[in-house]
């Protein structure tokens, strides 16, 4: 299952382009694995999970040929994780998948985002766009993948909306958490997930050692929570392979600071930059069953 993560950081990336703090002055000047844009992720090259407002950016950089993209699976709708400036620009047909909450929420959205001297075309100029609703907890199959929502701890822009994270299992059964944006479960999402025995997780660790007591995502704390209650279920293992991502300006990290900071929790983490490719494979599975 490859991966390539476009984008590594939370709403503000890092360094915080309006920002001349002492820590956003270092990462300008370490560069390299230290620059995290707005969270975007693209799977086996067809299949975008989120949409940030850097995804010109991130196409540029990662040579990626638009044409290949058939799908596009959004979390929830908040500007980091979602430009609707950006969407209606596609030119070729392309599926999106949405929150049933916020279907009628990103039409309108649309909409409202044409110019009006084009609105007489509205219908012409958004047929490509093809948008599916999503329910929490139950899987769809796109492009060779299962896709089961799950229900995140986290909002979104439109009222009403809670973020989705997603349990993924490709064509040979490998099984993967990807879980940003998220805090900690509700029993009732952790009671879901314990019926999957997963093969890798991404997960978000936007706050690290910082303590925000922020509900709506993880720091070390919570994250180490979150993988135990998972361990206790025997959903992963301390060898699963973990991805952390999502990281925010406030704990003031550089990459290798928070690679430090990881390895105190005990399980098998990895920590994610802007561009990384990451491959799940048969023979990861195969030696976590060993």
């Amino acid at each position: 299952m490859k991966t390539i993560f476009l984008g590594t950081g939370s709403a503000s990336g890092i360094p915080d382009p309006f920002c001349s703090c002492e820590y956003c002055k270092k990462v300008r000047e370490l560069g390299g694995k230290n620059l995290r844009k707005r969270s975007s992720f693209l799977l086996e090259d067809r299949i975008l999970l989120d949409f940030s407002p850097d995804i010109r950016t991130q196409i540029i950089e990662n040579k990626i040929d638009f044409n290949n993209i058939k799908g596009i699976i959004l979390s929830h709708t908040h500007n980091d994780h979602l430009d609707i400036q950006e969407l209606i620009k596609i030119k070729d047909s392309i599926h999106i998948f949405i929150n049933e909450a916020s279907y009628d929420w990103l039409n309108t959205q649309i909409k409202s985002g044409i110019k009006p001297k084009h609105i007489a075309k509205l219908a012409e100029r958004t047929q490509h766009l093809n948008i599916t609703p999503m329910k929490n907890f139950i899987p769809f199959e796109f492009e060779g993948f299962e896709f089961t929502p799950i229900e995140a701890r986290h909002t979104g822009l439109n009222i009403g909306e809670s973020g989705m994270n997603f349990i993924i299992k490709d064509r040979y059964n490998s099984t993967r958490l990807h879980a940003s944006d998220t805090g900690v479960y509700s029993e009732k999402t952790f009671n879901f997930i314990k019926n999957y025995k997963l093969d890798s997780v991404i997960i978000e660790c936007t706050f690290l050692d910082c303590n925000k007591n922020n509900v709506d995502h993880l720091d070390l704390k919570s994250l180490k929570k979150v993988l135990t209650k998972l361990e206790s279920f025997g959903s992963i293992t301390s060898k699963t392979p973990i991805v952390i991502t999502h990281f925010g300006h406030d704990p003031m990290k550089t990459h290798k600071e928070i690679e430090e900071l990881v390895k105190k929790l005990q399980f098998n983490i990895s920590v994610a930059y802007d561009s990384m490719e990451y491959m799940t494979s048969m023979s990861d599975k195969i030696e976590e069953n060993l």
